[in-house]
């Protein structure tokens, strides 16, 4: 006679497959600790990369416009604003060509504007940037070339209020009018 066993028998021996109800939490509990850790290492590297992106703007910004600003001193042949010993937010250089003069640099809205001759005032910064504390300052002497030392802070605007947007830099420079 053949004995069948049933699954309420005793003697029935099954291996059981699967996980406990423990061991299936304490997965989804490292599982969510790993994902955190990725989670907050791609955070951090994002705001490193934003803020290293608004460094160099402000940077790149910076010293663009202060080339572009000595080349034209350093060329022109008189200055006639700011007076020797004043200052002032800008500066008026007559330039050796006619079309161009004179050459005046001014603040407007936070974006530095430099207008040659009759044309119209062109921005020498980016919507990226802000333009504050604008000062150029007519160092000349009786008997000397003109000096001009200019300096402005650039600020990197931060569209949506966050620290790694944050970006502050001051750019000062003497130059002198060759003559």
């Amino acid at each position: 006679m053949l004995k069948v066993w049933s699954i309420t028998s005793p003697m029935y021996t099954k291996k059981q497959r699967g996980f406990t109800l423990i061991e299936l939490l304490l997965y989804v509990a490292m599982l969510g600790i790993l994902l955190s850790a990725v989670a907050a290492f791609f955070i951090t590297t994002v705001d490193a990369r934003v803020k290293n992106q608004s460094i160099t703007e402000v940077n790149e910004q910076g010293s663009l416009v202060m080339d572009q600003l000595t080349h034209i001193i350093r060329n022109a042949t008189s200055i006639t604003s700011p007076a020797a010993g004043a200052s002032s937010a800008g500066f008026n250089a007559v330039v050796p060509t006619v079309n161009l003069s004179p050459t005046i640099l001014s603040l407007a809205s936070g974006t530095l504007q430099l207008k040659e001759g009759t044309g119209t005032a062109i921005p020498l910064t980016n919507s990226k940037v802000q333009v504050t504390n604008l000062t150029v300052a007519n160092l000349t002497r009786p008997s000397t070339s003109p000096i001009l030392q200019i300096s402005f802070t650039l600020t990197r605007v931060n569209p949506v209020s966050l620290n790694s947007y944050s970006y502050t830099q001051t750019f000062t420079t003497s130059v002198g009018v060759r003559q």
